[in-house]
């Protein structure tokens, strides 16, 4: 322990020694937590990537992952993307869970989205994705893998879209929305 004591010729010095010494141990600790987080963040977003046909290359995967990890972050929903070599069941809805399946093999896609979602992207957005959308990209010539990066995006702006839109409709001094604020002098 007398590798940690600290030697000082006085009150103020060793004041000062100690707060030193706390700031880098704070500082170590907080190195250590922001790390932790990235790298959990890292490993939540690929597992949410399953690729078994090794048909996306390492920035697909990377805009797939980033984009696993935006819509964590900023609207609370998990998502799963996994492309198969055979078509495969979506998973029981949780309510909050966003699944795209694709099957590049058999030119299928699934597309499964949690009922706010849906509500927020319209009744329409996922049938759209399904049968219109990825058989567009699964034709001759096309690439799934584009239509897959291309249908996050649209996901993304559109969510983006409605965020900005509810914040600026949200008024600046506090009210509820949609709420009449009259008040009655007497």
């Amino acid at each position: 322990m007398a590798a940690l004591s600290i030697r000082a010729k006085g009150p103020l010095e060793a004041l000062a020694r100690m707060a030193g010494l706390m700031l880098v141990v704070g500082l170590t600790v907080w190195g250590f937590w922001k790390n932790s987080e990235r790298n959990m963040e890292r490993i939540n977003a690929s597992a949410g990537l399953s690729d078994e046909v090794q048909g996306l290359s390492p920035d697909q995967r990377a805009h797939v992952q980033a984009f696993i990890t935006t819509l964590r972050k900023d609207y609370g929903i998990e998502a799963r993307v996994r492309v198969t070599e055979t078509p495969q069941a979506p998973p029981e809805a949780d309510g909050k869970t966003l699944y795209i399946g694709l099957c590049p093999a058999q030119k299928t896609a699934v597309v499964q989205l949690p009922p706010l979602m849906a509500g927020a992207l319209g009744p329409d957005f996922a049938r759209t994705l399904t049968e219109e959308h990825f058989p567009f990209h699964y034709r001759p010539g096309a690439s799934w893998q584009k239509g897959l990066l291309l249908a996050l995006d649209l996901m993304r702006s559109r969510l983006d879209a409605l965020k900005n839109e509810q914040s600026a409709a949200s008024p600046a001094q506090g009210g509820s929305p949609g709420r009449d604020d009259k008040r009655t002098t007497n």
